[in-house]
């Protein structure tokens, strides 16, 4: 059974289609970048030509969105107990 971060990687790596004017060579780079209290965090680097660069990126973000949508991962929290003395 893959981890969530194996899948996400898999299902992020699968939206590359989807996204207009983005660089074939290199290929988008998603990775693990750390491992964190509230689980591991990916990175996500699109490569595309300058003109495009901010619309890719924009896209790119919207990709990860319905990625994580669809899978129904779990938002990560925090909990905190306040006790009044």
């Amino acid at each position: 059974m893959a981890s969530r971060s194996q899948d996400a990687i898999a299902r992020l790596k699968t939206k590359d289609g989807q996204i207009a004017n983005l660089a074939k060579d290199p290929a988008r780079l998603v990775e693990i970048l750390e491992f964190n209290a509230y689980g591991t965090l990916l990175v996500v680097r699109p490569f595309s030509h300058n003109h495009h660069y901010w619309q890719v990126c924009f896209d790119t973000n919207r990709a990860i969105q319905e990625v994580y949508k669809e899978a129904a991962y779990p938002t990560p929290e925090q909990r905190q107990a306040v006790r009044d003395l």
